[in-house]
């Protein structure tokens, strides 16, 4: 068993291949996991074991990170990471979140949220300017069954995700449903439920393949097989809107592929410590890699740390990680996703390098499902989670 709280006591993510260059950085898509307590138990949860209830947030630490952000580029962040009311504490009357929302804006930031829905519901009864300066929303359902959403995340909070999305809806703003794909709900009629609940709201659907963080998590972890079928369904019913998902580029050959975004076009701000510090890491769900403390540190050298310095080695050099040496479509993949090759290889054979190879690799599986060749991604839409992990965004067809 693998200790998921082992980051906070000593540095864990290994620093590989110094002796290589490194690709391009490119920041502009920034990820900020705003809260330290949370009304729900999600049993998927990737930020828990990154983020200890303690100290709050103050406007001269929001201040701090939001001009380190600007100076150093970033277009959009998307808040999120926990449910972001939650900035201090769980009385929302405490919270800094439209304080957050407006200073980002007043930058010009774009700010995208991912909520359960209560984030939203309260921002547009108590908050209607801020609700209404966001970019776009992500409204994160598990099940399109409400009985097993429910269970899955430890309340009765159904509803207020189906009120999220009529808000949206009838606010006229750009929103997505983000469904965590694991082995019991990404199944062929649940998809179908999904894109349907999508299509009667006039929302996005969004999936990012599970992650095990933890090493309990490999319990509801994705089969291979499970993983293509599913986006092969999927892309049958929807256009594809972003496919930053690197074995999806690799299996469509899309041309358009720039392989794994984290550290090179974007990255994820931690929640708060009990110790007032703020951590940053190349990859929203490696908190093996979290470095540096915004609240002191400069984002510039944060960026430019050993930590990130190794996701960018992969990125540029996808021929060193073991298996993948000679692949066709390696310039397309890049090896995977870095998350998913890390958690994968460190759950299953104890080992700890980002230079492992993705399990999806679609050489090694050789999926028998149909796949577009090089689809078509529109450039007239603007999401915040466009480039930002990996991840799948589609938008339903209206004739299915």
């Amino acid at each position: 068993m693998i200790d998921p709280m082992e980051h906070y006591k000593r540095n864990v993510g290994p620093i590989e291949h110094d002796e290589l260059d490194e690709c391009e950085i490119d920041i502009e898509n920034i990820g900020w996991t705003l809260g330290n307590d949370c009304p729900y138990r999600c049993k998927h949860c990737y930020s828990m074991s990154a983020r200890k209830k303690g100290m709050d947030f103050s406007p001269e630490i929001v201040d701090r990170v939001i001009d380190q952000v600007y100076k150093n580029g970033a277009k959009t962040i998307n808040l999120g990471g926990n449910e972001p009311l939650y900035t201090n504490g769980i009385n929302p009357k405490n919270s800094l979140l439209p304080y957050i929302i407006r200073r980002l804006t007043e930058k010009g930031i774009d700010v995208g949220l991912t909520t359960s829905g209560i984030t939203l519901t309260y921002l547009a009864k108590y908050h209607p300017e801020e609700f209404m300066l966001l970019n776009d929303i992500d409204i994160s359902i598990d099940s399109p069954y409400e009985e097993e959403h429910n269970e899955n995340r430890g309340a009765n909070i159904f509803p207020i995700a189906t009120k999220a999305l009529e808000l949206c809806r009838d606010h006229d703003k750009d929103f997505t449903i983000v469904t965590c794909a694991m082995s019991w709900n990404f199944t062929e009629d649940r998809i179908r439920a999904l894109v349907d609940m999508a299509r009667k709201y006039g929302s996005n659907v969004r999936i990012n393949p599970f992650k095990p963080i933890e090493s309990k998590h490999m319990a509801t972890k994705l089969e291979p097989d499970q993983y293509y079928q599913g986006f092969s369904l999927l892309m049958s019913l929807c256009d594809n809107l972003d496919m930053t998902e690197p074995t999806l580029a690799g299996i469509t050959k899309l041309k358009q592929s720039k392989r794994c975004p984290c550290g090179r076009k974007s990255f994820r701000i931690h929640s708060i410590t009990p110790d007032g510090k703020i951590p940053v890491s190349p990859c929203v769900y490696l908190h093996d890699y979290k470095v540096g403390n915004l609240v002191e540190d400069e984002l510039y050298d944060i960026i430019r740390s050993p930590q990130f310095k190794t996701f960018r080695r992969r990125n540029k050099h996808p021929e060193y990680i073991s298996g993948c040496e000679g692949c066709e479509i390696l310039s397309i993949c890049g090896g995977g996703c870095a998350a998913r090759s890390y958690l994968y290889n460190l759950h299953q054979n104890g080992g700890r390098s980002l230079f492992s190879r993705d399990p999806y690799c679609p050489k090694t599986i050789n999926p028998e499902t149909v796949f577009p060749v090089n689809p078509n991604m529109p450039d007239d839409v603007h999401l915040v989670h466009q480039d930002y992990l990996c991840t799948w965004i589609g938008r339903p067809k209206n004739n299915m």
